[in-house]
């Protein structure tokens, strides 16, 4: 029996993501790929490769910036429509050798981020995302792994907790990743 004084059952707060296909991924992965200077030495890291601090911490856009976006072109407009004033503000690569991995992290609380899934096998997990929320009756938080391909991208709220996990596989895992933020004609309509 359902009690009577029930007005409303539904979620308070919800934690947006998009995952969208590039199709043409494959035709174009391997000289995309070779375009980028991955024997640069200020992007070899302790536990991976990363431009992010060649380029993104000096207010700079890497070389391969406007192919990447427009690569990503029909996800970028199919998620501004949702989103209007959508503006990529950076974007950066990251390259992950066998049991390297990202720490759990945040871009800040600026609007999106957005991962490209440029080389994912089989053995390698995308991006762990840990709910905002812990459980209300252990505490826990909870931790997911979207299902998401070579080719794949998914945006998510920038503030949202998340890791590159290790990996054992002899195949790097690369991804490209960016933050979006509105522009201010947009936010203050």
């Amino acid at each position: 029996m359902i009690p009577t004084f029930v007005s409303l059952q539904a979620d308070l707060f919800r934690l947006p993501c998009l995952i969208c296909h590039v199709p043409d991924w494959q035709n174009v992965k391997r000289d995309f790929l070779s375009s980028i200077n991955w024997d640069d030495p200020d992007c070899n890291l302790e536990h991976f490769y990363s431009d992010y601090h060649r380029y993104f911490t000096r207010g700079e856009q890497p070389p391969y910036h406007m192919d990447l976006m427009d690569l990503l072109r029909g996800p970028l407009d199919f998620f501004a429509q949702e989103n209007p004033g959508a503006q990529v503000m950076s974007s950066w690569c990251q390259r992950y050798s066998a049991n390297q991995m990202h720490p759990v992290h945040t871009h800040g609380v600026i609007g999106y981020s957005a991962v490209f899934y440029a080389q994912l096998g089989r053995a390698h997990k995308p991006t762990c995302f840990f709910s905002p929320f812990p459980d209300p009756w252990s505490g826990f938080i909870d931790e997911k792994i979207p299902k998401c391909e070579e080719g794949d991208i998914i945006f998510f709220p920038s503030q949202c907790l998340h890791q590159s996990l290790p990996h054992a596989a002899a195949e790097d895992r690369i991804i490209f990743s960016f933050n979006i933020m509105q522009s201010p004609e947009s936010i203050y309509v």
